[in-house]
């Protein structure tokens, strides 16, 4: 699938619009990028871990000042180019929002486990969990892992086991690092994209082998809006600004290159049965905008608890062909933020 309807959940649209074979490395293994990636790069965004446990606000950096072109870059060797973004102009001094909510509905070890129906049959489990901080860009960003594994019932016409990974940065609420992995019965993925917001940049890392399309990888850099949000941690942004009765909240969103703006209508509050019992529920209508242009694809409702936690109980998206509902079965709340 090479474009998705809902940010949000883009791990349940894989599982229904998928289409590819074989076996590819996975990144997230050794968390290696192209071994033709600018060097300066592949050091910006590896994924480290946290020196601490406890959340602590980020540097904001330096100006960066303009990069000389080398003047050794000459055509006197046939070795294989090194893929480096564009120059980037001279910088004014850059600075990261801080856009944390007064409470943080983000714990670590906090985990969403959704039972996903399909035509009324059980297609799988998706789950989505915080594992511990990490480091990317000097900064301390969220680590949100998220599953999707088919039933032994819906293996029999699709088996997948896909996984997709985000780095949210802890201050700003905004992705440094995207990594999606599919492996399905006709199909598997591999896709890393690095988000560069001080050089308005992304790069994009493509590997797909498809059981009749064959193989195919695509790398490259496009422009993109500072501070948007990868596939998935659109969710979690959204989980942190406040959801008022008939507001509309604008995300800029970039994926596969490619940027365009999730519109997340807020459409009524009710009560709904879930793991906690009754609980409350912000109900939230997405829709796309490309181009200014936005884009319906089917009514789509996400419903998230009216309370500090944002907890997400309940998705149902209209697809192609029939309505995916994911209903939350098992929730872990985690540790409290210090």
């Amino acid at each position: 699938m090479r474009r998705i309807a809902l940010p949000w959940i883009l791990a349940l649209v894989t599982l229904l619009g998928g289409c590819s074979s074989g076996t590819l490395g996975r990144v997230a293994q050794d968390n290696a990028l192209p071994q033709d990636l600018d060097k300066d790069l592949v050091r910006k965004f590896e994924i480290q871990d946290a020196s601490t446990p406890a959340p602590t606000p980020s540097p904001t950096p330096s100006p960066t000042p303009t990069e000389k072109p080398s003047k050794k870059k000459k055509k006197t060797s046939k070795a294989a180019p090194v893929l480096a973004p564009a120059p980037t102009p001279t910088l004014a001094a850059f600075a990261y929002p801080s856009r944390r909510p007064a409470k943080d509905p983000i714990w670590v070890g906090e985990k969403h486990v959704f039972d996903v129906t399909y035509f009324g049959m059980s297609a799988g489990d998706l789950s989505m969990e915080a594992l511990p901080y990490k480091i990317v860009n000097e900064r301390k960003v969220y680590h949100i892992r998220a599953t999707a594994v088919s039933s032994s019932v819906f293996n029999l016409f699709y088996r997948l086991n896909d996984t997709v990974e985000s780095f949210i940065d802890y201050d700003g609420i905004f992705s440094h690092r995207f990594h999606i992995v599919l492996d399905e019965t006709k199909q598997s993925r591999d896709a890393v994209e690095l988000y560069d917001h001080e050089k308005k940049q992304t790069y994009y890392w493509n590997r797909w082998n498809h059981k009749e399309r064959g193989y195919s990888e695509t790398k490259e850099f496009a422009t993109i809006t500072p501070f948007a949000q990868d596939s998935m941690s659109a969710l979690f942004y959204l989980r942190t600004v406040p959801l008022p009765d008939g507001g509309v909240v604008n995300v800029p969103v970039v994926s596969e290159g490619k940027e365009w703006e999730a519109v997340a209508n807020i459409v009524r509050r009710e009560e709904i049965s879930s793991p906690m019992g009754k609980v409350r529920c912000v109900v939230v209508k997405p829709d796309t905008k490309y181009q200014g242009v936005l884009q319906k694809k089917g009514d789509s409702f996400v419903w998230i608890t009216d309370d500090d936690r944002r907890i997400v109980v309940k998705l149902e998206a209209k697809v192609k062909i029939g309505t995916v509902m994911m209903n939350l079965k098992e929730w872990v709340p985690g540790t409290p933020p210090q």
